[in-house]
């Protein structure tokens, strides 16, 4: 198995405005799936057992903001439905991609003194997730 570097990572979102990619100015990136657990545990038992309910899951990127930007930004508004896609090892055919419906939870801006300003945004998966490459 051959590791690779976060800097690969090539995300993209497309939504009723067009498709914009965040994977230039990009600082972190996650994806964290979930399931629902539903307690199975009954009477004489001795450990709690579960049944797996329903699937869902949640990305967060953070990246550094560039000057007039306002077209990523826009893009990333609260409530904006789209696709988002994470290519965490870049684009080359065979490589891994996740694609997944979601809305956008709006971009959050970080703005300190004297140094360089980042925003961040989250995104709902609001579907099932498609595994496949490029």
């Amino acid at each position: 198995m051959t590791a690779y570097a976060g800097s690969a990572l090539y995300l993209q979102w497309v939504h009723a405005g067009g498709t914009v990619t965040i994977h230039g100015d990009f600082r972190t990136c996650t994806y964290e799936p979930s399931v629902d657990l539903y307690d199975q545990t009954a009477g004489a038992d001795a450990n709690k057992s579960y049944l797996s309910g329903v699937k869902d899951g949640r990305a967060s990127v953070s990246c550094v903001m560039q000057a007039d930007g306002t077209a990523l930004t826009n893009a990333l508004k609260e409530g904006t439905e789209g696709t988002l896609t994470i290519s965490p090892e870049g684009t080359a055919s065979g490589n891994q991609k996740m694609s997944f419906a979601a809305i956008s939870l709006g971009a959050r801006f970080n703005m300190p003194y004297n140094d360089v300003v980042e925003f961040q945004c989250d995104f709902q998966q609001n579907g099932a997730r498609t595994d496949a490459v490029h």
